[in-house]
């Protein structure tokens, strides 16, 4: 203890005290004061860093590119959909479905009209044109006009005997004609033709000729006659 305190001089003390503070200012200045600057490059390791240290917030926007993605990182239930636009090829078979869609909707619509046109052709050729009940020249020859359409009192002509000729304005493809049997009796027939008959007026377009079956014309038999064309 003796030896100690001839030891001690003021020079020893003071330097003693002074690098006490100096080691002790440099500890607390580097707790406070350490800054990136301070911190070697690449000297935080990623063991360095506490569970969940690194939030959202800390994250600058943009930061994080593409490349930075661990290959198929983001799954769907993480994906927007709705921001997704449609990818080309699926555009290209919408375009394509569509166009199909909208080639057969034509064709369809022109198939039905096609269909319906030749229906309402075929229906009009098939339908009578003219139809009509013929007195006979006793009851008061003409037209029975309830039971008549397209012929009139005018379109028929009587040249006697059981000929009645017919202007109807059209030329016929058929012709049908038939006794009306009520008042007709037995054995009478109506015949019909849409050849030119010799004593029928000109521009004559069919004739009928009613008769028994003996082939004597009868003039007192009304008859029902149609015509298509």
């Amino acid at each position: 203890m003796k030896q100690i305190r001839q030891r001690l001089t003021y020079a020893n003390v003071m330097s003693s005290i002074a690098v006490f503070f100096i080691l002790g200012g440099a500890t607390a200045f580097a707790a406070t004061k350490i800054g990136a600057n301070e911190i070697k490059a690449n000297s935080i390791k990623t063991g360095k860093i506490v569970k969940e240290a690194v939030t959202a917030g800390k994250i600058k926007n943009g930061a994080i590119t593409t490349g930075k993605l661990g290959s198929e990182a983001v799954t769907g239930d993480k994906a927007n959909e709705s921001t997704f636009g449609k990818v080309p090829s699926a555009a290209k078979a919408d375009l394509a479905i569509n166009a199909t869609n909208a080639v057969n909707a034509t064709n369809a619509t022109n198939a039905t009209n096609a269909v319906n046109a030749t229906n309402a052709v075929n229906a009009t050729n098939a339908a009578p044109r003219a139809y009509a009940r013929v007195l006979n020249n006793s009851g008061g020859l003409g037209v029975d006009e309830a039971r008549s359409k397209g012929v009139t009192d005018a379109s028929v002509t009587f040249v006697g005997g059981s000929v009645y000729c017919f202007e109807l304005g059209f030329a016929p493809t058929n012709i049908q004609a038939t006794v009306d049997w009520i008042g007709g009796g037995a054995n009478t027939f109506a015949q019909a033709t849409l050849e030119p008959f010799g004593v029928c007026p000109d521009g004559t377009d069919a004739s009928v000729r009613t008769t028994d079956n003996n082939g004597a014309g009868l003039g007192t038999l009304n008859f029902y006659v149609s015509f298509v064309g």
